[in-house]
């Protein structure tokens, strides 16, 4: 009797044991998360509850060898662009060209408040022939982005030949993100900062960090433009 009693309480504790290093290491990891993303840890965080979600539920499967790798890339939006690149001028015409009257709503505010600064101007045009950045949409779960900004830079000047930026509205109208209105209309200004020729800023508070939605312009955004365009 006194062996099988020991045996029982043996398995007790090491359940538990194992049950509070599993808490441990989670808060850890919390903590860690947290520290490495700052202000964008709660969107990193849900993504990845929703991630467990999907797999739990059989919506997805999982993909140990891109794991670490999609969850580095969760709270950043996608760039293809040339480092230092820009427009001649501190001008570009853009073409809406998409009919979500959010995501037109927001592009058309992002551009109104990137016009309010001074430091950049964007026209509207109604031909997309006749732009410089297209802004457009997309539908996509594989991304791992709010966002897109695709450019085509001449390399003998390093000014940009045409941009492509794109809402996800995967992400955007997935209510598990917790997207409104001012942070889609803050991912359309991030990615036209993109458009400018801005690069991610996660040193300071800026509608340019990596995460995208947390922040409108600000005055180091402003100050970043007028230094590319040699305004300053």
């Amino acid at each position: 009797m006194p062996l099988i009693k020991g045996i029982v309480r043996f398995i007790w504790t090491t359940i538990w044991s194992f049950i509070w290093l599993t808490i441990v290491v989670g808060l850890c990891l919390v903590g860690l998360l947290f520290y490495v993303e700052g202000q964008a840890a709660p969107q990193v965080l849900q993504s990845i509850v929703v991630q467990a979600k999907e797999v739990v539920t059989g919506q997805v499967a999982i993909d140990l060898s891109s794991g670490l790798d999609t969850i580095t890339h969760l709270a950043t939006d996608q760039v293809n662009e040339s480092a230092s690149s820009r427009w001649e001028t501190n001008a570009a015409t853009v073409y809406i060209d998409t009919t979500d009257p959010t995501f037109v709503e927001a592009y058309q505010t992002a551009i109104a408040n990137w016009n309010a600064t001074g430091a950049f101007t964007f026209t509207l045009v109604d031909n997309a022939s006749q732009a410089d950045i297209i802004a457009t949409e997309m539908n996509d779960s594989t991304s791992r982005a709010a966002g897109e900004a695709e450019s085509t830079t001449n390399l003998l000047t390093n000014y940009f030949d045409s941009v492509t930026v794109k809402l996800n509205a995967y992400y955007l109208y997935n209510s598990e993100y917790a997207y409104d209105f001012d942070r889609i209309v803050h991912t359309a200004e991030h990615e036209l900062g993109h458009a400018i020729g801005l690069s991610h800023d996660d040193s300071q508070e800026s509608v340019m960090e990596s995460a995208g939605s947390y922040h409108g312009i600000q005055e180091t955004d402003i100050q970043a433009v007028l230094t590319l365009y040699g305004l300053n």
